[in-house]
């Protein structure tokens, strides 16, 4: 049985955690948080990593964001994780939700209310992000 559209839009909420394979440019399933949705188009998400990139270990301002999620908090990972949150990434609302339907992408589940208010805190104070990207994703 096929979902309504209506339906499967409803776990794309800020705090929505996912695991996808759309990425085209990454070789693996991805879990995803999202940050922000921006009308009824945009959704914007940070990855998780298993690691922190060595490309940013001598970038403090990206690696203060590096927001840490733990094992005993979240029971779908593996390990200590991170949430990257130097890049706000987007995908259209509504290719997401078809990948939803065809199966390509899970909601896993919700981050936890505490860690989504710290998040929003630490993108919201962060020199990475233009006004126009915190008002889009951070704030509404």
């Amino acid at each position: 049985m096929e979902l309504p559209v209506e339906l499967i839009g409803l776990p794309i909420e800020r705090g929505a955690i996912l695991h996808s394979s759309i990425f085209e440019y990454v070789d693996h399933g991805k879990y995803f948080v999202v940050i922000g949705v921006s009308g009824e188009c945009a959704v914007g998400f940070f990855f998780i990593n298993s690691n922190i990139s060595h490309t940013i270990w001598d970038k403090q301002e990206q690696l203060d964001m590096q927001y840490p999620l733990k094992k005993a908090d979240y029971d779908f990972l593996r390990y200590d994780s991170f949430l990257c949150c130097t890049n706000i990434l987007r995908i259209n609302k509504s290719d997401l939700m078809l990948s939803i339907q065809d199966g390509r992408t899970s909601y896993i589940g919700e981050l936890l209310p505490r860690h989504r208010e710290e998040i929003l805190e630490l993108v919201r104070n962060s020199k990475l992000f233009s006004k126009f990207e915190k008002e889009e994703f951070f704030y509404r």
